[in-house]
């Protein structure tokens, strides 16, 4: 009897190895039929390259496609156009500037922080070549700028400028996110961007998008429900993943053998009022009643000029709600009325930190940029105080509409002095400058220069007004006096748009391109001057010679195709511009559009038909896109099918 328990348990003993065995086997061979179905979709081209620096003969560009693995396909951001080599040619010191759309130079790059960085330090140091490339990205965020670094630590570079924090709450990852995941967990955000770099895991991603339904690009709009208080337990992940990601793409930096410098953030204190405000919901009923009371009071006040009184009602109220946002605001604007700037500063800062709808860097996220750099060599790292200098030169030590657009994107001056302040840091770097230096040139200087003119001033203006006609700008108590001066601004600038003003400002943009012929962002600027002004030919051959100078530059060849589909004798070299426009960047509805125009003034209405249609998948309710489908389902003699796209243009 005990012969046969001990052999029980040597089977079962044996068992258990056993299925340890097939376990493991299976797991191998769920690995290898991952791998085998990983490299046959490589092969057979599916999904898209997940690297965000592509080789093109022995040049590096970058990958439009890349940020699919961060956005929906409709929703995915595009980057500036960049060519560089690999490696640095002799002669000439290279910038890398990381960031988001602040620093891009959102609404114009041409004349945004990087573009000047470039022409302030070549004006400062003539003889010297520089390159400066704009990695800076809309929408993106420190979880999507570390692996773009990871890949940047093999170019030779001399500097990497780091601006970013202010997409840590409503983008990738964050709690306020409207992008997909909001996983908390710093391995788990890790596995997800691997598996997304996968084919199969964008082969995943394409088959749960159509049935989740695209939604395009609309903006802060998207983001009005995704509200994020301060004391939100999740804000605690923000700060720890920032911290977590900054060392990252320092640390990247520091092996490409790069110099790293990391901006504070700046941001419109004193004229962009919070998106929102957490309500008081803890108090009672009674005490929510006589809150409200005094919060009307003390606008009201404020808004006759009492400025006493409004004070002493604001503080009444703040004792009982001290969170809300709105409230520390006026708070603010009262206090600065009373020329009490200092106190005024606070109750701004206040109001920018307890915002519920985080779009502005916060205290915490610049104090972790102020004590991350120290904890690396001082002689490779640096910190550049963006927020003091802006506190610095602001009217009263409180940034507003001088510097800014809205609550975060530069205008001219403000620009200006980003890039002056990283300029100022570079040189402090440089060895073997002259004794004797130009000094550094102007914001005038700057804005003569770079053809900084009323049409571009106006340009811009019309769109940030756009812009800020919408969510959540709308409901910002700034927002009617912000238009209003939106309003007078594009009056004075409207000047730039008359017959007369042509040749002057024409010939301020040859100025700087006989220069610098190879500034391509000033001479796309140039041809829609010129196509603004009814010069399409000219318009034309100035974006074909930027397309030279940079062959995968994206809105290039949309704006060409657009000019050159107004001429009838040209639709085959506009088809053309919109076919590689579309290979730069899959899956954009605009560019759709245009080609299934194109085509069927060409009379190819098939061909026009899957352009639309694919347009139709990215944007299903547009009204006059069905119509368009219904028309050339109509030419090729589909009256069902037309039939069914115009009952749904108007249901």
């Amino acid at each position: 009897m005990g012969r046969r328990k001990g052999r029980v348990r040597r089977i079962g003993k044996l068992s258990r190895r056993r299925k340890v065995l097939f376990a493991s086997i299976a797991l191998l061979g769920f690995l290898l039929l991952l791998l085998v179905i990983e490299s046959a979709a490589r092969l057979a081209g599916l999904g898209h390259p997940a690297r965000f620096f592509l080789k093109e003969e022995g040049e590096l560009t970058l990958n439009h496609e890349y940020f699919r693995i961060y956005f929906p396909r409709a929703m995915y951001r595009s980057p500036q156009p960049v060519r560089l080599a690999r490696n640095l040619p002799a002669g000439v010191r290279r910038i890398l500037f990381f960031g988001e759309s602040a620093a891009m130079g959102d609404p114009e790059p041409a004349w945004g922080p990087v573009r000047l960085l470039e022409y302030l330090l070549e004006s400062r140091h003539p003889g010297q070549d520089y390159e400066v490339h704009n990695l800076s990205v809309t929408a993106v965020n420190s979880h999507v700028i570390r692996p773009m670094a990871r890949e940047a630590s093999g170019i030779e570079a001399d500097f990497w400028c780091l601006y970013m924090g202010n997409n840590e709450v409503h983008s990738q990852f964050g709690p306020g996110t409207v992008f997909g995941s909001r996983l908390s967990g710093r391995t788990w955000i890790r596995a997800s961007i691997a598996i997304r770099k996968t084919r199969i895991g964008q082969g995943i991603d394409a088959l749960i998008e159509p049935a989740s339904g695209d939604a395009e690009w609309g903006g802060l709009a998207m983001f009005t429900e995704a509200r994020v208080a301060a004391d939100d337990p999740r804000m605690e992940h923000v700060y720890r993943h920032f911290e977590s990601n900054l060392k990252a793409i320092v640390e990247s930096g520091l092996e490409s053998g790069a110099i790293v410098l990391a901006g504070t953030m700046a941001v419109n204190l004193r004229e962009s009022s919070p998106f929102a405000s957490a309500p008081p919901d803890h108090l009672s009923e009674d005490e929510r009643k006589r809150w409200e009371t005094l919060h009307r009071k003390a606008r009201r006040l404020h808004e006759e000029g009492s400025h006493d009184d409004a004070m002493e009602t604001i503080r009444e109220a703040l004792d009982l709600h001290p969170g809300h946002a709105g409230l520390r605001f006026l708070a603010g604007e009262t206090l600065w009325d009373m020329g009490e700037t200092d106190k005024a500063l606070a109750q701004y800062v206040e109001a920018r930190d307890l915002d519920t709808l985080r779009f502005r860097t916060d205290s915490r996220l610049n104090r972790i940029l102020r004590d991350t750099l120290p904890d690396y060599p001082a002689e490779r790292t640096g910190l550049v105080d963006i927020e003091g200098t802006f506190l610095l030169n602001a009217p009263g030590s409180i940034p507003g509409n001088e510097f800014f657009w809205d609550h975060v994107h530069f205008r001219f001056p403000g620009s200006y002095l980003v890039a002056l302040a990283y300029a100022r840091e570079i040189e402090s770097r440089l060895t073997g400058l002259p004794d004797e230096l130009p000094p550094w040139p102007t914001l005038e200087d700057c804005a003569r220069d770079l053809a900084l003119t009323h049409w571009s001033d106006h340009r811009m203006t019309q769109t940030m007004r756009e812009r800020m006609s919408r969510e959540p700008f709308r409901s910002q108590t700034v927002h009617a006096s912000r238009d209003q001066r939106l309003a007078r601004e594009l009056e004075e600038h409207a000047a730039g748009l008359s017959p007369g003003s042509f040749l002057p400002q024409k010939a301020a943009f040859e100025a700087r391109l006989g220069v610098h012929p190879d500034d391509y962002l000033l001479r796309c600027q140039f041809a829609q001057f010129l196509k603004d002004f009814g010069r399409r030919d000219e318009a034309i051959a100035q974006w074909k010679h930027a397309i030279d100078d940079m062959p995968r530059f994206l809105n290039a060849h949309f704006q060409v195709g657009l000019a050159l589909a107004e001429d009838p004798q040209r639709l085959d070299e506009a088809e053309t511009h919109l076919r590689q426009a579309l290979r730069i960047r899959p899956h954009t509805a605009d560019i759709h559009i245009a080609l299934g125009k194109v085509l069927m003034d060409l009379d190819r209405y098939g061909e026009a038909l899957d352009q639309l249609e694919a347009a139709l998948d990215l944007r299903p309710t547009s009204g006059d896109l069905l119509d368009l489908c219904a028309e050339a389902c109509m030419a090729l003699g589909h009256r069902g099918k037309a039939k069914e796209y115009r009952e749904r243009a108007r249901p």
